[in-house]
Protein backbone atom coordinates (compact mmCIF):
# COMPACT_ATOMS: atom_id res chain seq x y z
CA UNK A 1 0.00 0.00 0.00
CA UNK A 2 1.45 3.36 -0.77
CA UNK A 3 1.23 6.86 1.52
CA UNK A 4 3.13 8.96 -0.49
CA UNK A 5 5.41 7.75 -3.30
CA UNK A 6 2.22 8.43 -6.32
CA UNK A 7 4.46 8.25 -9.07
CA UNK A 8 5.92 4.54 -7.98
CA UNK A 9 2.05 3.90 -7.61
CA UNK A 10 1.05 5.10 -11.68
CA UNK A 11 3.90 3.26 -12.31
CA UNK A 12 3.20 -0.30 -11.01
CA UNK A 13 -0.59 0.34 -12.03
CA UNK A 14 0.41 1.13 -15.70
CA UNK A 15 2.29 -2.11 -15.71
CA UNK A 16 0.40 -4.56 -14.15
CA UNK A 17 -3.05 -3.51 -12.61
CA UNK A 18 -3.59 -4.46 -8.79
CA UNK A 19 -4.88 -7.61 -7.32
CA UNK A 20 -7.73 -7.58 -5.49
CA UNK A 21 -5.72 -8.66 -2.19
CA UNK A 22 -3.54 -5.32 -3.18
CA UNK A 23 -6.85 -3.12 -3.89
CA UNK A 24 -8.44 -4.16 -1.20
CA UNK A 25 -6.51 -1.96 2.05
CA UNK A 26 -7.38 0.66 -0.41
CA UNK A 27 -11.41 0.19 -0.20
CA UNK A 28 -10.81 -0.84 3.71
CA UNK A 29 -9.13 2.53 4.12
CA UNK A 30 -12.17 4.42 2.15
CA UNK A 31 -14.82 2.58 4.24
CA UNK A 32 -13.44 3.10 7.17
CA UNK A 33 -12.67 6.83 6.45
CA UNK A 34 -16.37 7.02 5.15
CA UNK A 35 -17.59 5.61 8.10
CA UNK A 36 -15.68 7.35 10.74
CA UNK A 37 -16.76 10.92 9.45
CA UNK A 38 -19.95 10.05 8.75
CA UNK A 39 -20.77 9.94 12.45
CA UNK A 40 -19.04 13.49 13.22
CA UNK A 41 -21.40 15.98 13.97
CA UNK A 42 -22.71 18.22 11.33
CA UNK A 43 -24.92 21.43 12.29
CA UNK A 44 -25.96 23.88 9.61
CA UNK A 45 -25.57 26.88 10.86
CA UNK A 46 -25.93 29.40 8.15
CA UNK A 47 -26.07 29.31 4.67
CA UNK A 48 -22.69 28.82 3.87
CA UNK A 49 -22.84 26.04 5.79
CA UNK A 50 -25.97 24.57 3.40
CA UNK A 51 -24.34 25.83 0.27
CA UNK A 52 -21.13 23.96 1.25
CA UNK A 53 -22.76 20.48 2.14
CA UNK A 54 -24.49 21.37 -1.81
CA UNK A 55 -21.81 22.44 -3.22
CA UNK A 56 -19.48 18.92 -2.13
CA UNK A 57 -22.11 16.56 -2.53
CA UNK A 58 -22.77 18.22 -6.31
CA UNK A 59 -18.51 18.04 -6.80
CA UNK A 60 -18.49 14.14 -5.31
CA UNK A 61 -20.81 13.33 -8.42
CA UNK A 62 -19.14 15.24 -10.93
CA UNK A 63 -15.63 15.11 -9.74
CA UNK A 64 -16.39 11.09 -10.15
CA UNK A 65 -17.30 11.21 -13.77
CA UNK A 66 -14.71 13.45 -14.73
CA UNK A 67 -11.93 10.92 -13.28
CA UNK A 68 -14.02 8.56 -14.79
CA UNK A 69 -13.34 10.08 -18.40
CA UNK A 70 -9.83 11.04 -17.77
CA UNK A 71 -9.32 6.90 -17.13
CA UNK A 72 -10.83 6.58 -20.70
CA UNK A 73 -14.53 6.26 -19.98
CA UNK A 74 -16.15 3.18 -21.84
CA UNK A 75 -12.74 2.00 -23.25
CA UNK A 76 -10.68 2.61 -19.54
CA UNK A 77 -9.98 0.00 -17.54
CA UNK A 78 -9.65 -0.88 -13.82
CA UNK A 79 -11.61 2.51 -12.64
CA UNK A 80 -11.98 1.55 -9.05
CA UNK A 81 -8.20 0.38 -8.24
CA UNK A 82 -7.21 3.18 -9.98
CA UNK A 83 -9.99 5.48 -8.17
CA UNK A 84 -9.30 3.76 -4.46
CA UNK A 85 -5.32 3.36 -4.39
CA UNK A 86 -4.80 7.07 -6.45
CA UNK A 87 -7.56 9.03 -4.27
CA UNK A 88 -5.77 7.10 -0.76
CA UNK A 89 -2.48 9.31 -2.08
CA UNK A 90 -3.70 12.57 -2.89
CA UNK A 91 -5.88 12.93 0.37
CA UNK A 92 -2.82 12.03 2.59
CA UNK A 93 -0.72 14.54 0.42
CA UNK A 94 -3.58 17.43 0.35
CA UNK A 95 -4.42 17.10 4.00
CA UNK A 96 -0.73 17.32 4.98
CA UNK A 97 -0.68 20.65 2.64
CA UNK A 98 -4.28 21.24 3.91
CA UNK A 99 -2.97 21.46 7.50
CA UNK A 100 -0.11 23.70 6.72
CA UNK A 101 -3.03 26.20 4.91
CA UNK A 102 -5.15 26.36 7.68
CA UNK A 103 -2.77 27.19 10.42
CA UNK A 104 -1.16 30.20 8.10
CA UNK A 105 -4.93 31.37 7.14
CA UNK A 106 -5.87 30.91 11.23
CA UNK A 107 -2.79 33.12 11.62
CA UNK A 108 -3.37 35.75 9.32
CA UNK A 109 -6.99 35.97 10.27
CA UNK A 110 -6.14 36.16 14.24
CA UNK A 111 -3.82 38.75 13.22
CA UNK A 112 -6.53 40.79 11.48
CA UNK A 113 -8.44 40.06 14.35
CA UNK A 114 -11.51 38.44 12.49
CA UNK A 115 -13.23 35.84 14.12
CA UNK A 116 -16.37 34.19 13.13
CA UNK A 117 -18.25 31.79 15.64
CA UNK A 118 -19.75 30.46 12.18
CA UNK A 119 -18.76 29.53 8.77
CA UNK A 120 -17.79 32.54 6.42
CA UNK A 121 -17.40 33.00 2.64
CA UNK A 122 -13.42 33.08 2.67
CA UNK A 123 -14.07 29.22 4.24
CA UNK A 124 -16.51 28.10 1.61
CA UNK A 125 -14.10 29.16 -1.00
CA UNK A 126 -11.20 28.27 0.61
CA UNK A 127 -12.93 24.49 0.87
CA UNK A 128 -14.51 24.61 -2.91
CA UNK A 129 -11.29 25.46 -3.92
CA UNK A 130 -9.28 22.59 -2.24
CA UNK A 131 -11.92 19.97 -3.29
CA UNK A 132 -12.10 21.22 -6.88
CA UNK A 133 -7.92 20.53 -6.88
CA UNK A 134 -8.68 17.03 -4.99
CA UNK A 135 -10.75 15.88 -7.83
CA UNK A 136 -8.41 17.40 -10.55
CA UNK A 137 -5.40 15.97 -8.84
CA UNK A 138 -7.11 12.10 -8.75
CA UNK A 139 -8.21 13.00 -12.18
CA UNK A 140 -5.10 14.40 -13.51
CA UNK A 141 -2.88 10.92 -12.07
CA UNK A 142 -5.75 8.48 -13.10
CA UNK A 143 -5.37 9.75 -17.02
CA UNK A 144 -1.63 9.56 -16.48
CA UNK A 145 -2.05 6.09 -15.10
CA UNK A 146 -4.60 5.12 -18.29
CA UNK A 147 -2.29 6.64 -20.98
CA UNK A 148 0.59 4.79 -19.51
CA UNK A 149 -1.49 1.05 -19.60
CA UNK A 150 -2.33 2.27 -23.48
CA UNK A 151 1.29 3.27 -24.98
CA UNK A 152 2.59 0.29 -22.98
Amino acid sequence: MYFWRIERLKREMAICPLSESETLPYLIVYITCTTIFSFVPYTFTNIWDTLSAIFSAFLAVVGTIYIYRQNGGVDGQYFLQRYFAISWVVTLRLLLIGTITIIIFSILLALANVSSEETTWYEFFFLSVFEVIFYQRIGHHVRDVARRTIIG
